[in-house]
Parts: C-alpha cells; structure tokens; sequence
C-alpha cells in the first residue's frame, strides 16, 4: 500500500509539471498539413501572410498557424521538453523518458496485398533505410498479416529498428485458401459462378482488413504530436472493379473513410508500390521485377509467362493501374505521396520522411452552412513564386463524426493491438498486500479530450472505463459522470480525473489493457499496464 502511495503523490507532481494543452467545447476546427519546398529543399521562412487558404474556392480566415520543425531541421519554434513519467507511471502519449519526436513515421508492410515472393525485396530495401537514416526521427514498424502487429513501435533507437527489420520474415496471412481451381466459372445472376464469388469474397476481406488497420493505426497516433507519416508499402488492391455479367463493386465508401480517420489524426499516407519497378509484357499485363544483383532463391517473381523456378503473381498484383488509383487517392486524401514504377523502395521512404523537415499548419473554422456532409476542395497557395506546395487534397464536411462513422465499442478497442492515444492516460499499478493475485490500479483520464458541455454554471460529460485482464475473456465496465462548478473547472481540468479499482489476476495472467471512450464523441484512449508493477 505504501508504494501505491508513492506512486500517486508522484503522479500528482508530474501531471502538475505538464504544460496543459488548450481547452475548447464545441469546436471544429480543420487542419492542414502543408509541405513548401523549393530547388534546394524545405522552405522554413514563411509566415502566415505569406498563405492563402480556399475552401471550394471561398478564402478562409486562417485562425490557426504554426511551422513545426523535425530535430535534423534549423529550429522553427521552440516548445518546452517533456516531463518523463516517474517510475512506475505509464503514458499512452509519452514513451518512458519523456521523449517527443518532432516527426513520426510508421512504416506498414502490407502482407495483406502483397504476395509472398516479394516481401524479402521489401524487408531488405527497409534495413538499407534503416542502416543509412539519422537518429533525430522516430520510426515504427508494424506488419499487417492475419492481424496488425508493432513489430516496433515509434522509436529513435537505430540498433532497435535495425532488429526489428532483420526478423521481418515473409508470410502468406491468407486465412482460407485462394486455390480456385474447379470452381464453377458459370453465371449466375449474372455473378459469373462460385469462382468469381469466391474471388470477390476474398478481395471483399482483404479491403475491410486494410481499412481496419488504417483505422487503428490512426487511433494509435492520433495525439502523438508533429508531423506524422504512415508510409504504406503494398501491392494494394482495385479501387473499382467490374464484375463479370457487369455489376460494378467499388471501394471508394471504403477508401474514403480510411482517410477520414486519418485526417481526424493528422496522419498523412504515402504509398510505396512493393512491386517494384513494372516491367511490361503480353500488351498491357504488368509483373513486378525485382533486380537480378538483389535476388535470392525465395524472392523469384516471373518475367514472363513460363519462367520456371518462379511464383506467378495473381491477378490482383498484377493489375498495377487500377491498384495505383487506390494509392493515389488515399495519398491525394491525406496529404501523401505515392512512389511507384521503382526498384528504389528505400529511396522512397527516405523521400517520405524528408517531407516532414519543415511542416506548416494553417486552421480554419468553416460556417455553420458549409457543413453540408460533402466533399470540400482545399487549394494553398503561397505568395512567393517557383516553390511547390503539397497538402491534402480536401476533406469532408461533416458536423460531427458520428454522422458517417459507426463508433468502435469498448470491447472492439481493448482487442486492437496498438494502444488508442485520443485520450491521454495516465496508470499506475501495484500489487494488493490484503489479496493475494489482486492489483490495485490508477488510471488519470486527461479532462482536456473530453468534450464538456458548459451549461447552467456548471461543466458537465461522461467517459466510460473497461478494464480487461488479457486472456482472462472477461472485463469489467464503469461510467464516470462529470459535473464540475464553474470555480472548480480550473483545478480540474489542469488535474484531470482519478480512477481507482481492483483487479485480480488468475492464472498467468501479464497484462491488463484500461480503455477510456469520451460518451459524447466517442473519443477513445487505451493503455497497456504490465501486471508486474514495474
């Protein structure tokens, strides 16, 4: 009981030792992301005069404007050093030293749209990134196989990334077979037989697997601050197809709102084609070729139809215009770049990263009229000629989230592997001298990412707590209701609230995850709390 004291009169002095973001209720504010370079590189000395911002082409009063800088850049702004944790505290935002990056990159490898014989190609051009990168920047690697997975997540640690990247190994995360020989070719219902349903069915799982672990990647990094770059190397898949007998199947509901939730994180795509540089065969039939000097016996990809001791690529990698249009607009959407028709797959990732040397960002409230549920055109433009401007292409003008999103429930966001970071939390652990097996938790829920309502004098919401045993199937719920005076509000939201419980731990039992979800936005932060204590 004495140490969880401690930890609490310590957790007091670090919460006390934060600079306490900005409150606002009620507001929606865009913002965008916009990359200045010219011949030499980033240009760092703009102001905001020197912008103009058009929403469908109405100029916009740039109410928000800040220039960020990543540590290998000429210092932009100052911003004060973060506090670490104190031993035995754990943060969804900050890692245990306290560290922030002035940049964040995630590397995905997508085994999901790409085919196995290609994989190695990609594992080696991302250790020759990482073997040839500075220190300053933090990078994370994650894989999206039979799940989304952090091989590493965000660090600066080069000796750690190189590890992670030297134990990628190639997988087919094919749940069921993709073997459709026999199947019936006929029609019915004009669907064009089991084989094509089956086909679409597999297609159909492959794009809902994508878009989830956009989803979650943009939950993970949705409070990590500066710059933020998912770099997506993949084959991806068809943005529309046509089926035979004519029916159309189109993925742009689900590209669209994976660039929703990524543009709520400020998280910017950029595709990199893991197929490498195309080379064309049989009219317009396309096939990755990997370079002779970089090959090995596992990565053989077929030149031309017939070569033998090589994996035949299926359609779906094979189809690079129609598979390049999903990169495009997803790039397009958020702000990216998309890298294809190239051997250079660690070029293109340092090329991504480098973007995010000088990042300006320009904020605008539209009117109320304007949140008409439509797709707004954004158009930058600077007042200094022969420089290259690049941000996101728009986004879409909804007044609230919930209207085109389906909120993600507890129970779905414990069972994500990354940790949600759109509410910051803070828990500490202990075990209970008084029952054996039994821990005593302490989870800080940060008032600032709430959304309260202000009524009557009085500050009112709610956020709802799952505290989940991993492994143990079960969780237990609790709601906080909110209902803050006026002359209190100052203290608390600089404090924010306290949740304390018990938990007992069976068996093996590790890790407990703590969820907290804003009842008004459904606004979510997760924290992973090791059993140990330490």
């Amino acid at each position: 009981m004495r140490r969880f004291v401690a930890l609490a009169l310590s957790l007091t002095a670090f919460l006390a030792a934060q600079a306490p973001p900005t409150f606002r209720a009620g507001t929606r504010l865009v913002q965008v992301d916009v990359i200045v370079r010219d011949g030499r590189g980033p240009v760092a000395s703009l102001t905001k005069d020197d912008f103009t911002l058009l929403d469908n082409g109405r100029t916009q009063k740039i109410a928000f404007f800040s220039v960020r800088s990543a540590p290998n850049s000429a210092p932009v702004q100052s911003a004060a050093p973060a506090v670490p944790p104190p031993a035995g505290v754990i943060s969804n935002r900050l890692n245990r030293q306290g560290d922030f990056s002035g940049t964040a990159t995630i590397l995905l490898v997508d085994r999901v749209n790409t085919v196995p014989a290609l994989q190695p190609f990609v594992h080696r051009q991302i250790l020759k990134f990482l073997e040839t990168r500075g220190n300053h920047d933090s990078i994370g690697i994650y894989t999206l196989g039979t799940s989304l997975r952090a091989v590493q997540d965000l660090t600066s640690d080069a000796d750690r990334l190189v590890r992670a990247a030297k134990s990628l190994k190639p997988e087919n995360p094919n749940r069921r077979s993709t073997d459709t020989t026999g199947m019936w070719t006929g029609f019915t219902n004009g669907s064009g037989g089991v084989k094509a349903e089956y086909e679409e069915f597999l297609l159909r799982e492959r794009v809902r697997d994508t878009k989830g672990a956009f989803e979650e990647i943009a939950r993970h990094l949705e409070s990590v601050p500066g710059r933020k770059s998912l770099v997506w190397i993949s084959s991806s898949f068809p943005l529309i197809i046509k089926r035979p007998g004519g029916a159309i199947i189109d993925f742009n509901p689900d590209i669209e709102a994976a660039a929703r939730a990524l543009n709520k994180a400020h998280v910017a795509l950029y595709a990199v084609d893991s197929r490498g540089l195309m080379a064309s065969y049989s009219g317009s039939t396309l096939a990755a070729v990997a370079p002779a000097a970089e090959k090995g016996p596992s990565d053989a990809v077929c030149r031309k139809p017939g070569d033998e001791g090589c994996m035949p690529l299926p359609q779906f990698a094979r189809d690079s215009p129609l598979t390049i249009d999903t990169m495009n607009k997803l790039a397009g959407l958020t702000g990216g770049r998309v890298f294809t028709n190239t051997n250079g797959i660690e070029d293109s990732i340092r090329k991504a990263v480098e973007d995010a040397e000088v990042t300006y960002t320009l904020g605008f409230y539209p009117s109320q009229e304007s949140q008409d549920g439509k797709y707004h055109k954004l158009t930058v433009k600077v007042s200094r000629r022969s420089l290259s401007v690049h941000h996101m292409d728009g986004y879409f003008a909804f007044k609230n989230d919930a209207d085109v999103d389906r909120r993600a429930t507890l129970e779905e966001l414990v069972q994500e592997p990354l940790d949600a970071s759109g509410v910051s939390l803070l828990a500490q652990v202990a075990p209970d001298a008084t029952k054996p097996s039994s821990y005593q938790i302490k989870v800080n829920v940060d008032l600032h990412d709430l959304q309260l309502e202000h009524e009557n004098a009085r500050y009112s919401g709610a956020v709802d707590l799952l505290f989940f045993i991993e492994g143990s199937g079960k969780g237990r719920t609790t709601t906080v209701k909110l209902d803050i005076p006026d002359e209190q509000f100052a203290a608390a939201i600089q404090k924010g609230i306290d949740v304390s419980d018990s938990v007992q731990a069976n068996g093996k039992a590790q890790v407990l995850r703590v969820v907290a979800q804003d009842q008004a936005t459904g606004v979510a932060g997760s924290i992973t709390v090791p059993l140990s204590g330490k």
